[in-house]
């Protein structure tokens, strides 16, 4: 009987608990890539089944409607940070399949948090680029390449970013729309980081919200929200620009929003909605 130890590089199988937990571990994982591989072939059958388009292929409100039902229905231990995590990055693939999504970040390049945010939710292999230290630099790019690009900048109005958004009242800004607040995932009381900008029309997901900007020289703009039976508030001022908050959905073309000219308001405009989760 030989005695001696085996050599340093022979492998030593083990029978214990911990390797059948691991061999259990391995066989889902290998389940797991079946079928995201089967989920991004069913996206690829959906994208061909639907009539072309130009735009953006971006769905906002499915998309939050998605991310709300996963959470919802998720069994422990399931954290719906990670499921958010997840998903957003399944969505981001579908995406990118159907077209390249370039997205333009425009702020403090110091702000690692608002690429941290875009990257969350456009995938790992979205690519992003710096488009200038001021949001306006990426509306900019948005604008000017509506077929591809999006735009994510600091949340309107947001504190220590100065009052960038006025800028979206220049008629070059016309097409973009807020379509998405970062992140996604509601952080107990506090309010979205970021914004999403694209030439896509929003979508209602429920529980949405609604930013308008207006013209309100004569600060008419709650009697113009009650006069159309909205609730909402005035959320930062540059005069005579106003930034509005209405709760519900409003779509670009809304008819309330047109009316409260008849309030004494001017050039009132719908930016777009977002829901959260």
């Amino acid at each position: 009987m030989d005695d001696k130890a085996p050599p340093d590089n022979t492998v030593v199988p083990l029978h214990g608990p911990i390797e059948t937990i691991r061999r259990e571990v391995d066989g889902i994982d290998t389940t797991l890539l079946s079928l995201i591989a089967e989920r991004l072939q069913l996206a690829d059958k959906l994208a061909a089944a639907k009539a072309p388009q130009a735009g953006l292929p971006i769905r906002p409100g499915r998309e939050v409607a998605l991310l709300r039902r996963l959470v919802a229905s998720a069994p422990a231990p399931l954290e719906r940070e990670l499921i958010v995590e997840i998903w957003r990055a399944l969505i981001g693939a579908s995406l990118r399949r159907q077209r390249v999504i370039d997205v333009a970040v425009g702020g403090n390049p110091k702000d690692f948090k608002l690429f941290d945010h875009a990257r969350r939710h456009f995938g790992a292999r979205a690519r992003i680029d710096f488009a200038g230290e001021m949001p306006v630099d990426a509306l900019r790019r948005a604008a000017d390449n509506p077929q591809s690009w999006v735009a994510v900048t600091p949340w309107p109005a947001a504190p220590n970013v100065g009052a960038w958004w006025p800028a979206l009242t220049e008629s070059r800004y016309n097409k973009l729309h807020l379509i998405a607040a970062l992140p996604v995932l509601r952080e107990g009381e506090e309010g979205p980081r970021a914004a999403v900008f694209a030439a896509s029309a929003p979508e209602e997901a429920g529980d949405d919200v609604t930013l308008l900007i207006a013209f309100d020289p004569h600060h008419r703009i709650q009697r113009a929200l009650n006069d159309q039976g909205l609730t909402g508030k005035e959320v930062a001022r540059a005069e005579p620009r106003v930034l509005v908050r209405v709760e519900g959905f409003l779509g670009v073309d809304d008819p309330r929003a047109s009316a409260m000219t008849r309030s004494g308001l001017d050039s009132v405009r719908v930016l777009g909605s977002y829901a959260r989760i």
